[in-house]
């Protein structure tokens, strides 16, 4: 699973990084978040004839075929995708085949059971720089309008650097993977919907993260180890 990310980059970070060809100014709704939460609208990286451009899209896919009567009480959660159903779910099957992107990311956070009362929150972030979640996308258009672009993260099994703190995890793309995901046949992006096999950093947290309302850089430091 992952219900939280964080997104501590700049619009030039994107544009260096990502090696972006649009669009040529910073998006309006662009900014840091150090405590990305669903809803949050977030960038997001796409195909754009033989370039990338970044559109701005709402965390929690609503498929296209959804009727404007279930906008507002979708039944389920759709932040995340599972690898293992993402080829077959009417959720998120047709975006897999025509709409894959890449989440731009510099960690994400998990919280890890330590009583049957009490977790502890961490912050997980891989040494390659960059990297992004792979995700999906789907544009609807049923009140007629311009059109609301959503996302939804896919997750896999949890690698066995990451498995004592949740049973899952996003699925990490390096930058030689950006176009792979994105722009290979439906069967070759499968294959890469694995655990992540570099080097992660983790490092617990403070608790004031799990409180959405809260987004400071501190969110992100190591809690003081006490003797």
């Amino acid at each position: 699973m992952c219900g939280r990310y964080t997104f501590n980059l700049t619009w030039q970070d994107l544009v260096n990084l990502y090696r972006l060809t649009l669009p040529e100014e910073k998006p309006e709704r662009l900014k840091e978040n150090f405590n990305v939460a669903p809803t949050h609208v977030m960038p997001i990286l796409r195909p754009h004839g033989n370039g990338r451009e970044i559109a701005m899209a709402g965390w929690g896919l609503i498929p296209f075929w959804l009727k404007p009567e279930q906008l507002a009480k979708q039944p389920y959660s759709t932040i995340n995708a599972r690898s293992d159903r993402i080829l077959t779910a009417p959720t998120y099957r047709e975006s897999f085949k025509q709409r894959r992107c890449v989440v731009p990311a510099t960690g994400w956070y998990e919280w890890q059971k330590v009583t049957a009362k009490t977790k502890k929150p961490f912050h997980f972030a891989p040494n390659s720089k960059p990297f992004g979640f792979a995700g999906v996308y789907d544009v609807w258009k049923g009140d007629g309008g311009p059109g609301i672009t959503s996302f939804s993260i896919v997750t896999t099994d949890a690698a066995p650097s990451t498995s004592s703190y949740h049973d899952r995890m996003p699925v990490i793309l390096e930058e030689d993977q950006f176009d792979d995901w994105m722009r290979s046949p439906p069967e070759i992006a499968a294959q890469i919907m694995k655990p992540y096999g570099g080097a992660i950093d983790v490092w617990e947290v403070g608790s004031d993260v799990g409180n959405v309302r809260n987004n400071r850089p501190d969110l992100m430091e190591r809690v003081a180890l006490t003797a």
